[in-house]
């Protein structure tokens, strides 16, 4: 099922932030995420593992999007945590 994409600053369910890791795509002013994206917060710091959105490819990685995996630890305990993408201002660009 398509989805929006994943931009610098969308968050994950735990309230990361996730990093664009393509500044040469931009969409609402802010460039976009692919996966290996970093994901930083209170809950989880890590990268974007996986993505439904395998057939759009940007600068070599497929394009993340809303529910996105992210894997990663979590910054206070270091106990591995896997948490989702969710909120993001790219809603006008589906994949």
């Amino acid at each position: 099922m398509p989805t929006p994409i994943m931009v610098t600053t969308g968050t994950t369910v735990t309230g990361d932030v996730i990093a664009g890791t393509a500044p040469n795509y931009i969409v609402k002013g802010m460039p976009i995420a692919t996966v290996t994206a970093p994901v930083a917060g209170a809950a989880c710091t890590g990268v974007i593992a996986s993505s439904t959105a395998t057939h759009l490819i940007v600068n070599g990685l497929p394009v993340a999007n809303i529910t996105s995996t992210v894997s990663g630890a979590n910054t206070v305990t270091g106990v591995p945590v896997t948490t989702a993408a969710m909120a993001t201002t790219g809603v006008n660009v589906i994949c």
